[in-house]
């Protein structure tokens, strides 16, 4: 997650507005996962900008509670938005993952990204302090 609690400067209608523009969008989408009816997951692609030169690309983003690991949500909640990614036309979809997440690393090089960078400190977390972050693509 990229953000703490505390951080969401998003009220209510701030963030039924932002669901209802990437329910309408034709190139971004906000999905969620939920198990006995708690949201559980959520996941997203959109544009990295809307000029001819960055158009082809968007950024994917993925949280799942701790709780629900090992589940398939996140592979899942990946999967749905490679598919949405490609139907949107774009030709690369890109992400971020902090390099100590093994398993979020292993599971997007299964699903066909790859490395293409790190940033040594492209993190500051309030519990563990800078952390590595690793920079990977899919094709589409």
């Amino acid at each position: 997650m990229l953000s703490y609690p505390d951080e969401n400067s998003f009220d209510p209608e701030q963030e039924a507005q932002f669901l209802e523009e990437k329910t309408n969008s034709s190139n971004g989408i906000e999905i969620v996962a939920i198990v006995d009816g708690k949201i559980v997951g959520t996941a997203g692609i959109e544009a990295v900008g809307t000029k001819h030169k960055v158009r082809h690309r968007a950024e994917f983003g993925i949280s799942v509670l701790k709780e629900y690991w090992g589940m398939g949500l996140g592979k899942a909640l990946t999967g749905a938005c490679i598919e949405c990614a490609r139907e949107a036309g774009y030709v690369q979809l890109e992400l971020n993952v902090v390099a100590e997440n093994k398993r979020a690393v292993t599971m997007y090089r299964d699903l066909g990204f790859t490395e293409f960078g790190r940033n040594p400190k492209g993190f500051n977390s309030r519990l563990s302090g800078y952390q590595e972050v690793v920079y990977m693509l899919l094709t589409l």
